[in-house]
């Protein structure tokens, strides 16, 4: 794995987090929970390894919603920002919202892993235009 550090954080500040590694995938997800979540018809996740990820600051400031069994989506409760999301079914992972990389970073992912991802709920007013593969609901290494 190539070494490199991202960081980011939510819209106000108050909450900031680095990774030392690139991502290990990048997908495009056009679910109504996201829809609903984020508040635009499809987010762009990336995938890190846990141990990579660092929370530098802003712990008391992020709240905690269980939006499924397995799944504590994490946003700071100053800004409302959406950050990230923790699993219990990979609890190796984090799913960051690669939009709250600082400057449009790239998260490295390598190439070929990049997709979308939960098509068969994605909004029918919009097509999908360009050539990266769809998966009809989640990946499938999920």
């Amino acid at each position: 794995m190539a070494k490199m550090k991202l960081a980011g954080g939510c819209q106000c500040g108050a909450a900031r987090y680095s990774i030392d590694a690139p991502a290990i995938e990048t997908a495009h997800c056009w679910c109504g929970m996201c829809r609903k979540i984020h508040g635009a018809i499809m987010v762009t996740f990336s995938i890190f390894p846990k141990d990579k990820f660092t929370l530098e600051k802003g712990g008391d400031d992020l709240g905690c919603y269980r939006s499924s069994p397995p799944a504590r989506r994490y946003f700071c409760k100053n800004c409302g920002c959406p950050l990230y999301i923790l699993s219990d079914n990979h609890p190796d992972i984090v799913e960051l919202a690669t939009g709250t990389l600082d400057g449009g970073a790239h998260p490295g992912h390598p190439d070929g892993k990049l997709c979308h991802m939960w098509v068969g709920s994605k909004v029918s007013w919009h097509p999908i235009t360009d050539d990266l593969p769809q998966y009809e609901k989640s990946t499938p290494e999920d």
